[in-house]
């Protein structure tokens, strides 16, 4: 499963490019024209890694690291490449004593881009383990496999990603646009595909477990039974 990126920037030929080859790579994209925006998608708190430019209409980039790591723009593990238009030693000092893992200077090369993201993402997953386990289920997110009471799972890619993301905070309700932009990349496309997925993957999982894992809450969103009687 994709780490699910934050794009913060203005500039929308880049966003757009970015957009476009991200999610074309398997990532589910949401973007930030500002920090403002920025700071109000990381506090929903889906994204896994930011990708922030320096230069921002309403403030500094170097201002939304330095948030994240406080705690003030969601889960201070968030993962974040600081792009910029500047490269000396001095602005890379001063952006990785913000906190940021990662430094890209403009113009860059998208190969480049992904190989970075997708080793941030390997060491955010590798300090957070690979293996979630509730109860009797377990995940195993680097083999992408799941088992409940010791009975695999074989469930389509969508299914499984909706498992994975419940699993990572069980007992939290998942707003359905919040899965909806986590898993498919759009929030405000109607929850219909949400839906029968969520619907399927509770079907699969009481073949092996007579218990309905998957909760509908309300229906405003989605958590695991935590609490097996």
């Amino acid at each position: 499963m994709c780490a699910h990126l934050l794009i913060v920037e203005d500039d929308e030929t880049v966003s757009e490019f970015l957009i476009d080859n991200l999610r074309a790579d398997g990532h589910a994209v949401t973007t930030a024209a500002c920090a403002s925006e920025a700071v109000a998608a990381l506090r929903r708190g889906t994204v896994e890694i930011a990708l922030v430019d320096v230069s921002l209409p309403d403030g500094s980039g170097l201002d939304v690291a330095r948030m994240i790591r406080g705690g003030e723009a969601g889960p201070p593990d968030v993962g974040v490449i600081m792009v910029s238009g500047r490269g000396t030693e001095q602005d890379r000092v001063r952006a990785f004593e913000r906190g940021v893992d990662d430094y890209v200077v403009k113009p860059f090369s998208y190969p480049e881009l992904l190989l970075r993201t997708s080793a941030l993402e390997a060491r955010i997953r590798g300090r957070v383990g690979t293996v979630l386990t509730v109860g009797p289920l377990m995940i195993d997110l680097a083999a992408r496999s799941a088992t409940l009471g010791g009975v695999l799972l074989r469930l389509p890619s969508k299914e499984y990603e909706l498992l994975a993301v419940l699993a990572r905070d069980p007992q939290k309700v998942h707003m359905k646009e919040d899965l909806m932009e986590r898993i498919w990349g759009y929030r405000n496309a109607g929850t219909r595909t949400l839906d029968s997925h969520a619907s399927r993957l509770r079907r699969r999982l009481m073949v092996v477990s007579d218990e309905p894992w998957v909760i509908n809450n309300w229906s405003v969103g989605y958590s695991l039974r935590t609490v097996i009687q």
